[in-house]
C-alpha cells in the first residue's frame, strides 16, 4: 500500500502560526490526508440528519471545505491532543457544518432541524474508522521517514509499502540481501515504537 505524502510531525506543525512559511504546506497536506475521513463523516452525518437520504457531491465538497477552514481559523480553539482524539474533534466540526448547510437548504415547508439534541452527530461509522486509520498510518509512516536514514526508509518503503521482494531490492541496489533484512528490521522496530506513542494509541484504540 502506498500512502500519500504527509508533513513531518503534522499535528505539531498545524499548531504553528499562520505566518510561518510552512503553514500553507501544512494545511494543503492536511487536506490531502484527511479529506477522505472528513468526507466519510459528512456523508454519515447527512444521512443521520435526513433520515437516510444521500448528499450531493456539491454538498459534501462544501462541508469538507468549511470544516478545513474551521480547523485552521484563528477564531477557533486549536486542537489539543491532550483533551481528546483528533477524529472526535473533526467529527464535531464536520457535523456542525453539515447541520449549518442543512438548515440553510431545507425548504420552508419542511420542519427545521431541532435544537442541540437533534444536531448531535451519529456514532462513528465503519467507513469513518477505516479512513481515519489509513490517514493515521500515513502520518506514522511520514514520522518514520523523518527519523531513520534515507536509504533505510527507501528499503522499508520498497519492501513493506510497494511490496517489492527483498531479493529484488537487494539486487537493484547492489547490496547484500542480509543488509535489506537488517534495514527492514530496524525500520519496523522504530515504527512499532512510534505506534506506542500516546497520540497514536489514543487515535487508534481509545
Amino acid at each position: 500500500m502506498i500512502f500519500p505524502d504527509t508533513p513531518v510531525n503534522l499535528l505539531t506543525r498545524l499548531k504553528e502560526s499562520e505566518d510561518n512559511p510552512h503553514w500553507q504546506v501544512s494545511w494543503k497536506r492536511f487536506l490531502e490526508l484527511y479529506h477522505t475521513p472528513i468526507e466519510a463523516i459528512a456523508r454519515s452525518c447527512y444521512r443521520h440528519h435526513t433520515n437516510g437520504h444521500e448528499p450531493s457531491t456539491g454538498f459534501i465538497e462544501d462541508v469538507v471545505a468549511n470544516t478545513i477552514a474551521d480547523f485552521f481559523s484563528r477564531s477557533q480553539h486549536r486542537y489539543d491532543s491532550g483533551k481528546g482524539r483528533l477524529r472526535t474533534y473533526l467529527r464535531v466540526l464536520t457535523n456542525a457544518r453539515v447541520v449549518d448547510l442543512l438548515r440553510k437548504e431545507r425548504p420552508l415547508d419542511q420542519h427545521p432541524l431541532g435544537g442541540d439534541s437533534d444536531s448531535l452527530p451519529p456514532g462513528e461509522s465503519a467507513p469513518e474508522t477505516a479512513a481515519f486509520r489509513q490517514s493515521l498510518l500515513a502520518t506514522m509512516v511520514e514520522d518514520l521517514r523523518n527519523q531513520i536514514p534515507l536509504r533505510q526508509f527507501e528499503i522499508f518503503e520498497r519492501v513493506k509499502l510497494k511490496h517489492q521482494s527483498p531479493e529484488y531490492v537487494a539486487e537493484d541496489l547492489g547490496i547484500p540481501r542480509a543488509m535489506v533484512d537488517r534495514y527492514i528490521h530496524k525500520a519496523m522496530t522504530k515504527l512499532r515504537g512510534l505506534a506506542c506513542l500516546t497520540e497514536y494509541q489514543q487515535e487508534f484504540y481509545e
